[in-house]
């Protein structure tokens, strides 16, 4: 694998650091005889194949090819930042047509635990964890002067918050380091992940989970927690453009 930002492109070559088994899942990736759809949208598509610690998923992106730059330099920075993202195993280009290639990471999305959680009345252990192994996520990113902009709950992977399990991050192609309007991005953010919970959580909770992730009393925030909570409200009344 090679952190270079110049797709390679679909020949055996691109291949030959593979495993042969390996090798041979992005081969028919890339030929779409391998792997089932489990999102699309009109320019992108993502696909999975495989099972366990085997599993893979393919992301298609017709044109847009800085989009996919950006994630596969994402997926090799971030990890020396000490963020557990998911493996990056190749990306392939020709033309417009873009494949960029990961292994899955362990876990549920954020969102499918919250929603575990209300229903088994876990709510507050739940909350717990996200204090203690999200929230310190969440600022490593900020201390190090990026924001996510795509910071949602379904992108925050847990392996098992009632085991205190692993966190990763997931669909990082829109990682950003800004060079003004800090305080905006971070606002985006945090609020992002307040307006994406599946399930109505109590205002303690979450205020807790902000002051974690600011790393500083509440107090001493007054005026952001109200900028936080106004951009949730808005980003709850966007409808999606594609479902």
């Amino acid at each position: 694998m090679s952190a270079s930002n110049k797709p390679q492109p679909p020949l055996a070559a691109s291949l030959a650091a593979l495993s042969d088994d390996l090798a041979d899942a992005v081969h028919r990736l890339w030929h779409g005889s391998l792997g089932h759809t489990v999102r699309c949208v009109p320019t992108r598509r993502t696909v999975t194949c495989g099972e366990g610690a085997q599993r893979l998923f393919g992301k298609w992106r017709l044109g847009h090819r800085g989009k996919a730059a950006a994630e596969w330099r994402w997926l090799h920075v971030l990890p020396m930042l000490g963020l557990r993202v998911p493996a990056p195993v190749i990306w392939l280009g020709e033309g417009r047509r873009t494949l960029l290639v990961t292994a899955a990471v362990e876990g549920r999305p954020m969102d499918a635990w919250i929603v575990e959680a209300a229903e088994g009345k876990w709510l507050p252990q739940l909350a717990d964890f996200a204090c203690r192994r999200i929230a310190p996520v969440v600022r490593r990113l900020h201390d190090n002067g990026l924001v996510y902009r795509d910071l949602y709950w379904n992108h925050v992977f847990a392996v098992d918050p009632r085991t205190d399990g692993e966190v990763a991050l997931v669909d990082v192609e829109r990682v950003l380091r800004p060079h003004g309007w800090w305080r905006r991005w971070v606002v985006k953010d945090l609020a992002g992940l307040l307006a994406s919970s599946p399930r109505p959580v109590p205002d303690r909770l979450g205020l807790r989970f902000l002051r974690a992730c600011l790393g500083r009393p509440l107090r001493d925030h007054r005026a952001m927690i109200a900028a936080i909570a106004r951009k949730a409200q808005r980003i709850r009344r966007h409808v999606p453009r594609y479902g």
